[in-house]
């Protein structure tokens, strides 16, 4: 048995990306043996051979959750203490290194390591050496050093970094502020060791979706396992989609206002405590975490 469980992160309108996640999870995966958790709204989904939770979050409706609120609901229903983070259009297309992974979960779980991540598509770096074979340590600067891309994580420590107003663009860009300010050790894979291409720990389509559309990448590869797909209902993605007039633009931030100055607060008190000493300040600089 695996030492994590997997959490799926989706929503049920994404719900034609489970069939052909789960399909590709059991022939790239198949020794993996533990809990996937699927955070699902109200649906249920199961696959042969795969032990799927569907989380059934409570949204969905007049009663829409925040991207951020229904994570936050998922880990609280996790019992695992280790979490591998996955998104349901992360379809694999290689054979994942499952005793590198079991690997590095016996590091987070008994070392002073809260996060890993197996991919280049997270963040750039600055990176330092580790005692850690395999892996770098993220510098406190870099950009995106959290991200919803494929990692390990305590989940005890993930939970801190959720906050429920936040979608997943803010969770990435205020979530990684608030880790330059903390003491968490967040760490990458070592990409001389392992490759883009070559050596992957888990090797995964990149996103199959942008916004609400396919990529058109996926197509080969689902073609080459018999996965159909009525592409039509969603189309495909093209570069021209992401100009975004002025008006629009506007719009949006305005109506990410509020978002941006409650987060901004935070992370001006989270930076403000990180100077002061003095323990008696503690109430006033605390953060957001049990919201």
């Amino acid at each position: 048995m695996n030492n994590y469980a997997i959490l799926v992160n989706t929503t049920d309108s994404f719900e034609d990306c489970w069939e052909p996640f789960f399909k590709l999870f059991s022939i790239y995966w198949p020794d993996y043996k533990g809990k996937i958790y699927l955070n699902t709204e109200s649906k249920e989904f199961s696959y042969p051979g795969l032990n799927i939770i569907p989380v059934r979050n409570g949204s969905g409706g007049a009663s829409k959750n925040t991207w951020s609120k229904c994570l936050a609901t998922a880990l609280h229903k996790i019992s695992e203490d280790i979490v591998l983070y996955m998104q349901e259009d992360y379809f694999l297309q290689d054979t994942v290194q499952t005793s590198i992974i079991d690997h590095y979960a016996a590091i987070i779980r008994n070392d002073n390591v809260d996060c890993i991540h197996f991919t280049y598509h997270s963040t750039p770096g600055p990176f330092a050496p580790s005692t850690y074979e395999g892996l770098w340590e993220i510098d406190k600067k870099a950009p995106y050093r959290l991200s919803c891309q494929t990692a390990l994580w305590k989940k005890k420590v993930l939970k801190q970094y959720v906050r429920n107003h936040e979608n997943p663009w803010q969770f990435e860009m205020y979530g990684t502020k608030r880790a330059s300010l903390l003491n968490h050790k967040f760490y990458t894979v070592n990409r001389d060791m392992y490759g883009l291409e070559e050596n992957t720990i888990i090797n995964y389509f990149f996103t199959g979706i942008v916004k609400g559309r396919w990529k058109q990448g996926v197509v080969d590869l689902f073609k080459k396992h018999n996965i159909t797909i009525d592409y039509q209902l969603r189309g495909f993605f093209t570069y021209e989609q992401k100009r975004e007039s002025l008006t629009r633009f506007i719009r949006r931030k305005l109506n990410s206002a509020p978002v941006a100055i409650k987060s901004r607060l935070e992370i001006f008190r989270l930076r403000y405590y990180s100077q002061v000493k003095d323990l008696k300040y503690h109430f006033w600089f605390r953060s957001f975490v049990d919201e």
